[in-house]
């Protein structure tokens, strides 16, 4: 028998439920630098379970973006607009929000085969141009590296809003 692995942030009327199942976490989008932005962009999509005053539940999907810098020397998560993992949380219930993000889910099965999966799609993409083939190249880089990430990372991560 397997178990699941989850974890809970109280949040002021209740409780945040996060588990590490595949299809809770996705890639909701993707950008590679350019010489408009020379950073790496990718938009996590996370499906968590909410119990509110134990009277009942539901699940959403919440989004947040990791920014890669350049040479992987700065990590930033940004705030989207909408679906913000962030949003309407206070002060505490962010940082445990981001603890949730750097000591559990970059580390759970869930995130690490999503990207995986998003790795061997790229691979087996049928790019044609040598432009196309450089960017195929280039995102496959990053998103190994985005499977290196560290706890400590996140951690010290600056969290802003995207713009």
């Amino acid at each position: 028998m397997q178990v699941l692995d989850a974890k809970m942030i109280q949040i002021k009327n209740g409780l945040e439920t996060y588990l590490d199942n595949q299809k809770n976490v996705l890639v909701a989008d993707l950008r590679i630098p350019t010489a408009d932005s020379p950073f790496f962009d990718i938009k996590i999509g996370i499906e968590y379970y909410r119990l509110v005053d134990q009277h009942y539940y539901d699940n959403q999907i919440n989004y947040f973006w990791i920014r890669i810098h350049p040479e992987m020397n700065t990590i930033t998560l940004l705030e989207p607009v909408v679906q913000n993992i962030f949003s309407v949380k206070d002060v505490e219930e962010r940082v445990a929000t981001k603890k949730l993000i750097g000591e559990w889910l970059i580390n759970t099965n869930a995130f690490k085969s999503t990207i995986k999966n998003l790795i061997e799609e790229k691979k087996s993409a049928n790019v044609v141009t040598e432009e196309d083939i450089r960017e195929t190249v280039r995102t496959i880089e990053l998103l190994e590296k985005t499977l290196e990430l560290k706890t400590e990372d996140i951690l010290k991560a600056d969290v802003k809003r995207y713009s």
